[in-house]
């Protein structure tokens, strides 16, 4: 088997290595991509030949390095899925298939190698769902010591069961938030979990106030009422993205999910489907502009922590529509 590009191996070895759903065969010879090649050569399944002589995987790889972008950080996750009894096929991504199945058949999965260091940019996530809707997108991020952690990626949709209603009363802003005095207000705000009951008044985020205005009520600042665009104008110099939150909240409220402040856990938003009273919040959602970009350390960090508290990571991408996309670590 000669060194090149790829990996050329005819005869009767050829169709032993086919059939163990390796390289892709024309019936006379079989082309092994460089990757393939080097899992096969460790395992000691073939030998390799370069101007007649034999190389060894040390040299191999110093080669497969030169010629194959990004060879060592894909051939880690190609080896971790056929160590596990995956077959996957080597192209621009993997083509994963189910256990149990093989070329011919169509593979379930696509699987992108990355490392930790890589940027995580969701405009770049969100092409890789549209390009392979029609498959479930997996992405393998490999650490400095090797070690393997995989995320199952999707567009997300979440409902729940709570209705929106418009109200009437007066809101009083203070500064970073607001408060209400209004026992009828009160009343509806509470069977609606939003804000918080302290003593004789309830508190409300900014978020809140602007949602709550635009559903009837009316913001008071000193004496005086103030239309939704001042308080905007007066809310981004204390929250710059509050118009991307707020545009999220809205949309979740029309989904008749509720959202609650997300700062215990990191993210910006909590969301129940149920009342409070009965059920955890299933999900924190984080709200990011469509251009957003950070390590991957960062992503792992939320997701761990959704984790840990039994809740799904969705991040809500804020462009010209808004894009729920769910992280999920799985162990393939």
């Amino acid at each position: 088997m000669e060194l090149g590009k790829e990996i050329i191996v005819e005869g009767k070895e050829a169709s032993r290595i086919y059939n163990k759903a390796y390289g892709i065969f024309d019936g006379k010879k079989l082309k092994l991509n460089l990757i393939e090649a080097g899992y096969l050569l460790e395992k000691e399944k073939i030998e390799i030949e370069k101007e007649n002589r034999k190389i060894d995987l040390k040299k191999f790889i110093q080669y497969a390095i030169k010629n194959y972008p990004d060879f060592e950080i894909k051939y880690l996750v190609y080896r971790d899925l056929r160590e596990r009894g995956y077959i996957l096929r080597p192209d621009e991504v993997f083509h994963l298939y189910q256990r149990g199945s093989k070329p011919p058949a169509q593979p379930a999965d696509v699987v992108i190698a990355l490392s930790e260091r890589a940027i995580f940019s969701i405009r770049e996530v969100e092409n890789w769902l549209e390009k392979f809707k029609k498959k479930n997108l997996i992405v393998g991020v490999v650490d400095e010591e090797g070690d393997l952690t995989y995320y199952f990626i999707k567009f997300f949709r979440m409902r729940g069961k709570f209705i929106e209603r418009d109200y009437e009363g007066k809101i009083y802003l203070l500064n970073d938030r607001s408060i209400v005095w209004d026992k009828d207000l009160i009343k509806k705000l509470k069977e609606d979990f939003i804000g918080r009951e302290l003593g004789n008044f309830l508190q409300l985020s900014l978020t809140e106030t602007a949602y709550i205005s635009e559903r009837g009520a009316k913001i008071i600042k000193n004496g005086r009422k103030m239309g939704i665009k001042r308080f905007m104008n007066h809310a981004k110099k204390i929250q710059p993205d509050i118009e991307e939150r707020l545009r999220v909240y809205k949309e979740l409220r029309a989904f008749h999910l509720l959202p609650k402040t997300g700062f215990k856990f990191g993210s910006h938003f909590r969301v129940y489907d149920g009342s409070p009273e009965n059920t955890h919040a299933p999900y924190l959602v984080h709200v990011i502009k469509d251009n957003y970009t950070c390590s991957w350390a960062e992503i792992s960090r939320a997701i761990r922590l959704a984790n840990s508290v039994k809740k799904e990571m969705v991040f809500a991408s804020v462009g010209d529509e808004i894009k729920y996309i769910r992280l999920k670590r799985i162990t393939p």
